[in-house]
């Protein structure tokens, strides 16, 4: 049976801002990690990093696309 959580607007409002502020991060983060292809640590790091900015861009896509989110 599945669980069903109720939350509230203001708290999805919350983790809305919280989705997108990772994501921005991330994009400079790759940004960063991609330009400096002299520094090898960074170098390696920028596949992990391309991952993470896509994940995180799956999760501020689902709030962006979330029926009437922003009615909600």
């Amino acid at each position: 049976m599945e669980e069903i959580l109720v939350i509230k607007r203001k708290d999805f409002k919350k983790l809305e801002r919280y989705a997108e502020n990772i994501y921005n991060t991330t994009v400079v983060i790759d940004y960063f990690c991609s330009s400096q292809k002299e520094y090898e640590a960074l170098y390696n790091l920028a596949p992990v990093v391309r991952n993470l900015r896509h994940d995180a861009d799956q999760v501020n896509a689902f709030f962006i696309n979330y029926p009437n989110s922003r009615n909600f």
